[in-house]
Parts: C-alpha cells; structure tokens; sequence
C-alpha cells in the first residue's frame, strides 16, 4: 500500500519545507519535492492533498502519569493513549508510581505485556527506584525500559530515596538514564514544620511552593549533579 501527502508543509528539525511525503506499508518511505516524485514513482494506491497544511512529526511525550495498574479511576492505558494518539502524540514514556509500584522486575514485564494488549501507541516505562532495589537496575534492557525515575524527594509510595549510600548505588548501577525528581527532604520536612506552626495542620494547597520551595530544588539538584556519572534529567 502506497499513499502520497502532497504539497504539505513539513516540519522538521526547526525548519519548514513544502514537500509531498510518501508512504509504504505504514512506512515513511522517502519526502521528495513536488517536481521530484515522477522520477521515482509511477502510482500511488491513496493521495491526499494538504495544500495549505502543516505536517509534523509524531510527538514523544517523556513524562506521563496513566495511572495503570490500580489507579485506574483516574485513568488508564486504553483511554491515555487513545488520547495521546489524538493529539499527535505517537509514543510515551509512563512513571512508576502506579500501584503496584513498577520497581521490581516481574511488575515491569506485567506492566510491558499489559500495554501491548492495551496501548495504542508506542511505549515505554521508567524503572522505579527505592532505598533497597538498586541491585536490580544492570538487568534492566535499555532497548525497552526509558530511564530510572528517582525521587530524592517524597512522593507516593517507598520510592524516597533519601540515604547517601542508596543514591550512589543508584548512579554507580543504572545502565541508562536517571529521570531524577529533585527536592532535599530534609527541607521539605522543615518548610512543612513552619508552614504547620502557623497554618494548622492541613495547611492550603497554596503554601505547595513554600514548602517544597527552591531552596530544596537547588540543593537537591545539586547533590544528583555531583553523583551523575553519565546523564541524568532533572524533573521540573
């Protein structure tokens, strides 16, 4: 099966070009100028004009949150990736505070076999880390598993990982990128002290910058910066 966008504009690596992009069997097979096409192709099976169009790559979205398994109330892979899909979005790189967490191996292949029955784009997950499974990160395959997600600050779950010991194993063993979400948790705890002295104990979403403030992004940011041998991406 071959198909011919003709007279799109296309949009690649930060420039823009009126061309006619050609595909075989679900394929990119060659993007050619309008007067180039006749000397390699004599038929197409479907052609479609986007004169006045724009024509982009599909997206990578590196960071998402589907929720799936166990949180699925809120969302899942069916009805994200339909969603993503829509939107232009062709691949996603999902989180690991699902419940189960994905931070043992056998949760990871559950995770990967579920998507292949569900997703409808292209997937990816992160690997969880916690203060006790950094022995496991060098039998991660780093052709299907994105990255290692790191939360030197707390979130869900165990995936606090707080001890000096446990962040060097963690940035001496993984084979592949550190997604690190960066907040020192002994400033979290202090800001959150402060904030509750004067404000009760259930302080308004609105003190979230003052407890988590910058002061804790930059030390923390700091410390991962100093341990990270190879690369490692600072969630903000």
């Amino acid at each position: 099966m071959r198909t011919i966008i003709r007279n799109a504009t296309l949009v690649n690596e930060g420039k823009m070009t009126r061309m006619n992009l050609v595909i075989e069997d679900e394929r990119i097979a060659a993007w050619l100028y309008p007067d180039e096409e006749f000397f390699f192709y004599d038929s197409f099976d479907h052609e479609i004009d986007a004169t006045g169009m724009y024509l982009l790559p599909g997206v990578i979205d590196d960071h998402v949150h589907f929720r799936d398994p166990g949180l699925t109330h809120k969302a899942d892979m069916v009805t994200e990736s339909r969603a993503a899909a829509a939107g232009g979005v062709t691949s996603y790189m999902d989180m690991p505070n699902t419940q189960p967490q994905t931070t043992d191996l056998e949760t990871l292949e559950a995770k990967f076999a579920d998507a292949a029955q569900k997703s409808r784009v292209n997937y990816s997950f992160f690997f969880g880390v916690t203060n006790g499974n950094a022995s496991l990160l060098p039998c991660l395959d780093k052709r299907r598993v994105c990255g290692v997600k790191l939360f030197m600050g707390s979130s869900t779950g165990n995936m606090l990982v707080d001890k000096m010991e446990s962040l060097k194993q963690v940035f001496t063993h993984s084979p592949m990128l550190i997604m690190a979400h960066c907040e020192d948790q002994q400033i979290i705890l202090s800001n959150t002290e402060s904030v509750k002295a004067s404000q009760g104990d259930d302080p308004d979403v609105t003190f979230h910058p003052q407890i988590r403030s910058a002061e804790a992004c930059y030390q923390s940011t700091a410390q991962a910066v100093s341990l990270a041998k190879e690369m490692v991406h600072v969630c903000i």
